[in-house]
């Protein structure tokens, strides 16, 4: 994921630890708007780009959902709409819990597969090239000399 993305996430987290939980969900808003943006989602309200975040299939519909849960949370601090009943420990926990869900949809699940294609893709081109070099190894050359035949591997091809 991108280091500043990581960042505003782990600022969400130390904020949540320290009770500032307005701060926590705030940062939570900024940072789904943020990884819309990563994915070069760029225009729109935030609810458009989490909207597309679906629609190009970056995340699956209960993600989406999320990621409209931490927007509502963030908009109730950005918009003093908490005034009446401040944003409990429980309520910023649930929307952080939330928005590690969005970023692990976005970034951390697909980083693990396409590290893992990788390593499997590298494995089978070093068997492939073992094999290759083992039937090479295996080849044999057939030198006749009057009644003897004599079987001989090299690295040279029989031709």
């Amino acid at each position: 994921m991108p280091e500043i993305i990581g960042e505003m996430a782990a600022e969400a987290h130390t904020c949540r630890g320290i009770g500032a939980n307005r701060a926590a969900v705030s940062l939570a808003r900024a940072v789904v708007e943020a990884t819309a943006k990563a994915k070069g989602i760029t225009t729109g309200s935030l609810q458009k780009k989490i909207d597309a975040l679906f629609d190009e299939r970056f995340i699956r519909e209960h993600v989406r959902d999320a990621a409209h849960e931490v927007r509502f949370g963030g908009n109730e601090v950005a918009h003093g709409d908490l005034v009446s009943e401040p944003m409990d420990a429980a309520t910023a926990s649930e929307i952080l819990g939330l928005m590690d869900e969005i970023l692990e949809e976005v970034f951390q699940s697909p980083a693990r597969v396409a590290r893992r294609k990788q390593q499997r893709l590298e494995r089978e081109q070093r068997q492939k090239e073992g094999s290759d070099q083992s039937e090479e190894e295996d080849q044999p050359i057939l030198n006749a000399s009057a009644e003897i035949i004599e079987i001989q591997y090299s690295d040279e091809p029989p031709f």
